[in-house]
């Protein structure tokens, strides 16, 4: 073989392979477009559902968690609303089983347990739908980074209305009870117009679907599933790394919520939340997927 068929077939060798990179690259981001752009238009039909709800509130919940190993964190406060806890379990299990109302029987059966989180969450995710399908709520996640008399007043005020909404409420006991929280929250409030300083960072905020980092997550997954390698590895790769996605997540919404705790004026929690934690974001999920790509699909069995 002549020098120069040599230099011909290397030639031939290297247009093949330079077709088979652009074919390869253009399958990667064709199926990357398509699975992001069908991940994303799902999750828009998913938002009004209970499957939504239990996502965002799972999210409100470990975070509040969190917060509330660096000050007070809580998902649902009672101090917002004194909801009725038979009335409120009977609308839930109602809409459960598709009816309109329980008879008073099945009611009656009904515990008379203080509501949780999730039950308070679930009547104002469902009743908000109701009265209208096009409106966006969450959960509510209120963080306390420090004690002053307004946080004091809404801790009060939760007590109450969980006295309140108690099926006993006229016992003698629980009204000498509510009379001294009551009492309590009249001298805070004395106090504030007073014009005492009022030392509270608190921080409330609702967890819409926007915050759940769903949106993010669907372009890495579209990333793992787009790349040309076997089944096996994209599954470590989702197995991995969508729980990593998970934990970044409600790491960066603590430190929105102690940002907006201390920035009463707001400005620096605008330019943290709009700006600066979307770019870091999504430069991590491209360095996950970098990892993924250089330790587990390329990695060679020894």
């Amino acid at each position: 073989m002549t020098q120069n068929q040599e230099s011909s077939e290397t030639l031939s060798e290297k247009k093949q392979q330079s077709r088979e990179n652009r074919k390869r690259i253009f399958l990667f981001v064709a199926v990357f477009v398509i699975t992001t752009l069908v991940l994303l238009t799902s999750y828009r039909y998913l938002i009004p559902t209970r499957i939504n709800d239990w996502y965002l509130f799972q999210a409100a919940r470990h975070t509040a968690w969190v917060l509330d190993r660096i000050g007070h964190g809580e998902v649902e406060p009672l101090h917002y609303s004194r909801l009725d806890i038979k009335g409120t379990r009977a609308a839930l299990q109602a809409w459960k089983k598709g009816k309109e109302s329980l008879s008073s029987e099945e009611t009656a059966l009904l515990s008379d347990e203080p509501l949780s989180a999730w039950e308070r969450w679930s009547w104002r995710a469902v009743t908000t739908r109701k009265q209208d399908a096009r409106r966006v709520n969450g959960p509510r996640v209120y963080f306390v980074f420090r004690e002053g008399i307004s946080s004091r007043i809404n801790s009060l005020s939760g007590k109450i209305n969980q006295l309140e909404a108690q099926p006993d409420s006229d016992a003698p006991a629980l009204q000498s009870e509510l009379e001294h929280l009551k009492n309590d929250v009249q001298a805070l409030r004395q106090e504030q117009q007073e014009g005492k300083e009022d030392l509270s960072l608190v921080f409330p905020f609702i967890l819409v679907p926007e915050c759940g980092a769903i949106e993010i997550m669907a372009i890495f997954v579209a990333a793992i599933l787009a790349f040309p390698t076997c089944w096996r590895k994209r599954v470590i790769g989702l197995a991995a790394g969508i729980p990593v996605m998970y934990g970044v997540n409600i790491f960066r919404l603590t430190v929105l919520a102690i940002i907006g705790a201390v920035d009463q004026s707001r400005v620096w929690f605008n330019l943290a939340h709009e700006y600066v934690w979307q770019a870091v974001y999504i430069i991590f999920v491209v360095a996950v997927w970098l990892v993924w790509v250089e330790y587990v699909v390329k990695r060679v069995r020894s």
